[in-house]
């Protein structure tokens, strides 16, 4: 068994559509965020292309605002997603 096995850093792959590492757990996403310097403020999210991945990030001020919901973010980030696509 190699080392990269027991290393949650290294399993990720790379989402194409939103331009973030995609982690295949929620867990591996986590235990990533707590060894990342400055983690406050990052956020374990769904990624809303691709099933099965979880990036980190930046929540969106509005979104901590209530501005927006989850469900109109998942859509703009379909709507950009297919923006790119063209």
């Amino acid at each position: 068994m190699t080392s990269r096995a027991h290393n949650p850093a290294a399993r990720w792959t790379f989402c194409t559509l939103c331009h973030h590492r995609g982690y295949h757990s929620r867990a591996d996403a986590k235990a990533v965020r707590k060894r990342h310097p400055g983690e406050k403020g990052l956020a374990v999210f769904t990624c809303p292309h691709t099933t099965g991945l979880f990036h980190i990030g930046h929540r969106p001020d509005a979104l901590s605002n209530g501005q927006i919901d989850r469900q109109r973010l998942r859509h703009q980030a379909h709507r950009t997603a297919g923006d790119r696509r063209e």
